[in-house]
């Protein structure tokens, strides 16, 4: 139920100018050795399944990622997009809120002067309480929150829109699977109205992505061809298309400076992961998985490091220089 298509501003497209594909990144494979440290070869193996370098292929491979990390260094960020779920709140926990340490975090890179954006699938109601719990009101102006998979978008200090009726696509799920076409329990769904409704997960994968594709397909309406699915640990989305993660970076770029970029931290970069879209942004790290392509969405985190620890990590790497946040990690 994918399509996704990000749009192709300067900011989108890969580092230097080439992508990773075979002929163009082999033609590029000829020049000094590559140097990479245990946690380089950790960023390999998460985006290839291999840190083997013994070939022109892992070589070149080495080069991407060497290239993209460069990349991030010589650009000054004037905003910051985080994933919510799996970044700045592991959800499994059992801390109810994200950590002191990550409200310390975020208020730094607020006081810098950074904006920040927060994506998430959940809900105004849900998330809302704990964002305003964990970061200081006199910055709730500044930071963008995009509610349901970015289908609401304002900034902290604000409450969106309720009372309104699921679209016709989505009424039209609701109404198959309280019909049991669908063979999901009524009792795991739950509309988000207008734009997304959500499956409750159950541990087991049995109601991720592949299930409600399956499921959409039964029901055979040719108005769900409008819709798609993204998948976190805790539930599954169900949204419009037109939907996006990625709408954030759109948003959050006409806060800043023309001359500043974007960088976006989120959690599962690989389709139908909740933030495969976001991190198609040519500036963006995971707390987790990744996408195949070498132009964004690496993890430069140490093995067995993730989630909100990850997080912190990366904001470690944020610094100010020249009136930007610059990013800095050794791989």
């Amino acid at each position: 139920m994918g399509g996704y298509v990000p749009s192709t501003d300067a900011d989108s497209q890969a580092p230097g100018g080439g992508g990773a594909s075979g002929g163009g990144a082999r033609r590029r494979s000829r020049g000094p050795p590559v140097v990479i440290t245990e946690r380089g070869r950790t960023a390999l193996l998460r985006k290839y399944g291999t840190e083997e370098m013994s070939d022109s292929r892992g070589i070149t491979r080495a080069r991407l990622l060497s290239r993209f990390v460069s990349d991030l260094g010589s650009k000054k960020f004037g905003a910051i997009v985080f994933g919510y779920e799996g970044v700045l709140h592991d959800t499994r926990a059992d801390h109810a809120m994200p950590l002191k340490e990550i409200g310390a975090g975020l208020e730094k890179i607020l006081r810098d002067g950074i904006k920040i954006g927060v994506v998430s699938g959940m809900s105004h109601e849900e998330i809302a309480p704990k964002l305003r719990h964990t970061i200081p009101s006199k910055y709730w102006e500044e930071i963008h929150v995009g509610y349901c998979n970015c289908a609401e978008i304002t900034t902290l200090d604000e409450d969106p829109d309720t009372g309104q009726e699921l679209t016709s696509e989505l009424g039209y799920f609701l109404d198959g699977a309280a019909s049991g076409e669908s063979e999901i329990p009524g009792d795991r769904i739950t509309p988000h109205p207008p734009h997304q409704i959500s499956v409750r997960n159950d541990g087991t994968g049995n109601y991720g992505a592949a299930r409600i594709i399956t499921a959409m397909e039964k029901m055979q309406g040719p108005v769900l061809r409008n819709l798609k699915v993204m998948e976190s640990e805790q539930c599954t989305d169900i949204i419009p298309r037109r939907v996006s993660k990625y709408d954030m970076v759109g948003r959050i770029r006409g806060a800043i400076p023309g001359d500043r970029h974007v960088l976006c931290i989120g959690c599962k970069g690989k389709w139908p992961g909740s933030d495969s879209e976001l991190l198609t942004h040519r500036h963006s790290l995971s707390t987790d998985t990744v996408s195949a392509t070498a132009a964004s969405c690496w993890n430069l985190l140490p093995a067995g490091e993730r989630g909100e620890q990850g997080a912190l990590a990366y904001m470690r790497g944020i610094s100010m220089h020249g009136g930007g946040g610059g990013f800095g990690m050794s791989i």
